[in-house]
């Protein structure tokens, strides 16, 4: 017997966000960080790089050329974050990624386990990196680098598609809620997570706002970068 009164009705959610974790304000009209970042609603735009080399938009469903260039070693981690998120003027949002960056990851996962997690799940349902679609590898990517999260989610992640409404949220942190919202956000393109949230010390850590910004990278450039030294 579902623990929702609501479900199955269009009320479902509502009552799921009603017994979620607290601290995260109700969603209001505001930014889609990722929209504003990676342009979700509109299409992957062209990166500075790409306009300076002249080249026009091929309609890609990644940027490749700043990825091509870190795998040459001629763009560092901290360009490819810069170009990423050269628009957003938050300073809270900048002053973190100004953290991230000095802090000198060793790799685009938080962990070995979350890295284990991804793998273990890719080669379940036989998902090749390479050639997937950038938004789908970096929901994955989200859903899988935190433990509690994964447990709850890995029933309901397919080949081809992520079933958020059957996902039961019980038993969560703060910090997996918030990989969740930005997983939900990338697939959907709506927002269920505010940019001053993403931004706070308080709510969200290190380690998941280092999952939050890698996933971002992935959607922007794709998941070859998950190939490559930082």
């Amino acid at each position: 017997m579902s623990r929702l009164f609501m479900y199955g009705t269009k009320l479902q959610e509502v009552e799921q966000l009603m017994m979620l974790v607290p601290r995260f304000a109700p969603r209001q009209k505001g930014l889609i960080v990722v929209g504003k970042t990676i342009g979700v609603k509109g299409g992957i735009q062209k990166c500075r790089s790409c306009e300076k080399c002249g080249k026009e938009n091929c309609g890609g469903t990644a940027c490749t050329n700043l990825t091509n260039s870190m795998g040459m070693g001629r763009v560092t981690y901290r360009e490819m974050i810069i170009e990423c998120f050269s628009e957003i003027s938050h300073f809270y949002f900048r002053k973190r990624l100004s953290d991230l960056i000095a802090s000198s990851p060793d790799g685009w996962f938080i962990s070995e386990a979350h890295e284990k997690r991804f793998e273990n799940v890719c080669e379940m349902l036989k998902i090749h990196k390479m050639d997937r679609n950038p938004r789908y590898l970096a929901t994955l990517f989200l859903l899988t680098a935190d433990g509690r999260l994964c447990s709850l989610a890995k029933e309901h992640i397919y080949y081809n598609r992520f079933e958020f409404k059957q996902i039961r949220l019980n038993g969560m942190t703060t910090n997996s809620y918030a990989l969740y919202q930005v997983a939900k956000t990338i697939y959907t393109g709506k927002e269920y997570i505010k940019l001053n949230e993403i931004a706070d010390r308080h709510l969200i850590d290190h380690q998941t706002f280092m999952a939050i910004i890698h996933a971002i990278l992935i959607v922007k450039y794709g998941g070859e970068i998950l190939s490559l030294e930082m």
